[in-house]
């Protein structure tokens, strides 16, 4: 390449150098974001995400984002999986062709025109590819795409790898290297040269299909060397140009040239567009005259004179009208009677010579014909059909599995001069699976039964529906069904809480052998598992450890209705058989407390009283048993733990700490022998005593020496806080008074939450070891 504006080389400096150190790009694209195809811009290509990228269009497999506008333009939403693609449309092509049959209100008639030459349609069908960075697709992007294809998993290519191997075949340089994602065409990239070389990589890829992806490399390079040296500056700047590079070598071997100079064959807009304008809009049922059309110097070569067109048309035989090419008088002969509705297009297609000559193309003029129907046959609605699609791709089908779902298809169809009145379905692919009702008025359609193959790795399956106005006349759209998979019975749903074991804290009197004339705190533990509720037997070690959940006591067992979890229990008081049931509800993940921790609310089913509970649900035995081996000597951190405490406004929370501290020092004031203390911190937010005594009941300091302590005022009331304030922030400490204390003792802390706030705030629960020595941090 001759020369790269600064510009084009800064943009290349910072696309090749994202992505990390390597450049690779593998994550998908962006939604979102509107992605420009050109050679010159490519007005009604498709732009895909090429799941597999294969360079293929898949139809039914790979997502299909819509047509691109006269800009080349198009805004897709989603992302790509695989590579962003665009293929080229042409009249009655293959790929145009199926796309009708797939969609016809989408595609049907439809046709790439390269805006170079905006009067014709494309000669070929192509795919161009582009990284998924990238948000324009041309042949210069094709390249580096087709690079990054070439990679293994052994030896993978980069895109930065890609887009260097480019740029040098391109002519460029580490100090000016080419940027194969600027916009050529127009605007302050616009470069001849790279969009000379874009237009003979088209026609060259078009005339090798066979070596073209396995020589791209070698391609580029002598495009490069036909721009350096070959052509004149007033050719860069002809769209009509364009040498095709024609490979005489066979795969595998090196590539061997040979450059097909060409001017291209065009289309003249001022003729099509005043010929156009002769032909009316017809009806059917109705009489026209002929219609004559001349399309002298429609077609224009530099390379040739006699230019002789073919015709073909898709108006239906039975129609009455008869399409004829005399020299260059086209005629459109009507009956009559035409016997015919719809779109249609007269196509004229001329071959493009070279000097030689030698074929080397062709171009393409359409004329299009409108036929209007007596009746209007119903149209498909494509938003409401894009809905029922999203509805049907979320079902899951599996051999041997009984299936039934139904869709509503009422507005799917729409008449414009009538009423849909009955629907019609048929066509399902799926052995095993019917639709009903095959005709009927109610246009809920059911597809049910078993499927009895799995689908193919490259099929797709379907079904279609019908829609049929009062005149008799329909319109049909096929369904795509998602794939068959093997017959594995799927597990079922669980509730967030079932099959694992949880880990609570717990206060009660109860040591497992016997009942104490004081409460501790225990770790217990539950589990929810096929309708069985386990559980843990207590015993002394679960004051400072946690046991395993493999216990039914109780007859304890649950069921889940409507997503919610009751738990029910059965035992014996004061003679009298009882049953219980309560929820089990799932407030909140509690990630803060503990990694996969969850903040429960056990609540009485159908009580009247303020029954409820919150706990939290560790999933790590590791972190809650941190909070009953608490020992006096251990630093200030060691001995805080998170908690979320009551905000300002009601039932919201911030996440603080409360820390144990016990000491021998005492205080003015302080009564007793020992000291012990509960720190309640809300970093940058205040946390004061008046706070602590709403919620809170009492707390108590527990042990087998000392029975309960309860922290009281000086004047017996409960609760002895102060309000401290630190930093400018207050926090609050609830202060209990002890007597002497055992070493090695293991004694619990006790926060009690009122009847009526144990929705919203879960006691605290804490044991703490005296060790002898206290840690005064």
């Amino acid at each position: 390449m001759k020369k790269v504006s600064l510009l084009a080389a800064s943009v290349a400096f910072a696309l090749t150098g994202c992505g990390g150190s390597d450049g690779d790009s593998t994550s998908p694209s962006p939604s979102g974001v509107t992605i420009t195809g050109f050679d010159g811009y490519f007005n009604q290509a498709v732009v895909f995400d090429d799941k597999n990228n294969n360079g293929v269009l898949d139809i039914g497999s790979d997502v299909i984002f819509g047509l691109t506008n006269d800009q080349g333009q198009i805004e897709i939403s989603g992302d790509v999986s695989g590579a962003l693609a665009l293929q080229t449309l042409t009249p009655s092509g293959a790929v145009q062709t199926a796309l009708a049959n797939h969609d016809s209100g989408k595609y049907a008639g439809k046709y790439t025109i390269d805006m170079d030459h905006p009067a014709q349609a494309m000669a070929h069908e192509l795919v161009f590819r582009a990284p998924t960075s990238s948000d324009v697709i041309s042949p210069i992007t094709d390249l580096v795409a087709i690079e990054m294809a070439k990679g293994t998993d052994a030896a993978p290519v980069t895109e930065k790898e890609a887009v260097a191997i480019v740029s040098t075949a391109l002519g460029g340089s580490e100090e000016a290297p080419i940027d194969p994602y600027s916009d050529f065409v127009s605007g302050s990239d616009a470069n001849a040269e790279l969009h000379k070389t874009a237009q003979i990589l088209t026609e060259s890829k078009a005339a090798n299909p066979t070596t073209y992806v396995e020589k791209s490399e070698q391609f580029a390079k002598e495009a490069n060397r036909i721009i350096d040296e070959e052509l004149t500056e007033s050719e860069l700047n002809d769209p009509d140009v364009k040498p095709v590079i024609e490979d005489n070598a066979a795969p595998g071997d090196d590539l061997d040239p040979v450059v097909v100079a060409n001017n291209k064959l065009v289309v003249t807009a001022s003729v099509l567009e005043t010929e156009q304008g002769k032909i009316s809009t017809l009806e059917e049922n109705g009489s026209s005259s002929n219609i004559v059309l001349d399309i002298t110097g429609l077609f224009v070569d530099k390379d040739q004179n006699l230019i002789t067109p073919v015709v073909t048309h898709n108006i239906p035989a039975a129609s009455g009208i008869v399409v004829t090419l005399t020299d260059n008088t086209l005629t459109l002969f009507a009956s009559d009677y035409i016997n015919a509705s719809g779109d249609f297009e007269v196509t004229l297609t001329a071959e493009d010579k070279n000097l030689t000559p030698e074929v080397v193309g062709s171009a393409i003029a359409t004329f299009n014909v409108k036929i209007e129907a007596a009746n209007q046959v119903p149209t498909v609605d494509h938003a409401e059909y894009d809905v029922l699609q999203a509805e049907i791709n979320n079902w899951q089908l599996e051999v041997g599995v009984p299936f039934e779902q139904t869709i509503n298809i009422v507005n799917l169809f729409t008449d414009k001069d009538g009423d849909i009145v009955s629907y019609r379905t048929g066509a399902m692919t799926i052995p095993g699976l019917t639709v009903s009702p095959q005709e009927g008025t109610n246009p809920i359609v059911t597809i049910s039964g078993t499927p009895t193959k799995t689908t193919a790795v490259d099929a797709s399956e379907a079904f279609m529906v019908g829609g049929v106005d009062n005149e008799g006349a329909a319109a049909y759209q096929e369904m795509l069904m998602p794939k068959v998979a093997e017959g594995v019975v799927p597990e079922p749903d669980l509730h967030p809480l079932e099959g694992k074991t949880w880990y609570m804290l717990e206060h009660g009197s109860s040591n497992g052998e016997n009942e104490q004339n004081y409460a501790s705190i225990w770790c217990d533990s539950i589990k929810f598992e096929d309708g069985i509720v386990l559980g843990n037997v207590r015993s002394i070690a679960n004051k400072t450890s946690c046991s395993t959940a493999d216990t039914q006591t109780e007859n304890a067992t649950y069921e889940v209705i409507d997503g919610k979890l009751f738990a029910t229990f059965e035992f014996v008081e004061d003679g009298q058989n009882l049953v219980e049931t309560f929820q089990v509800e799932v407030f909140e993940d509690a990630n803060d407390i503990s990694t996969g921790a969850k903040t429960i609310i056990h609540r009485m089913k159908d009580s009247t009283e303020d029954s409820a509970e919150r706990y939290t649900y560790f999933s790590n035995k590791a972190d809650i048993e941190k909070r009953i081996n608490v020992t006096s000597e251990m630093s200030g951190e060691e001995r805080g733990f998170n908690a979320y405490l009551p905000a300002e406004a009601d039932i919201t929370y911030n996440l603080g700490v409360i820390t144990l501290s016990l000491t021998e020092d005492i205080s003015n004031g302080d009564e007793g022998t020992m000291d012990a203390d509960l720190y309640f911190d809300v970093p940058n937010n205040d946390f004061t005593c008046k706070t602590v005594k709403e919620f809170f009941s009492g707390f108590y300091f527990t042990g087998e020496d000392i029975d309960s302590v309860q922290s009281k005022e000086f004047n017996g009331t409960p609760i002895e806080c102060y309000t401290n304030e630190e930093n400018g922030v207050n926090y609050a400490s609830v202060d209990f008074d002890l007597p002497a204390l055992t070493v090695n003792n293991v004694y619990s802390v006790i926060g009690k939450v009122k009847d009526s706030d144990g929705e919203y705030l879960e006691a605290v629960k804490f044991n703490i070891e005296w060790t002898g020595i206290a840690n005064k941090d």
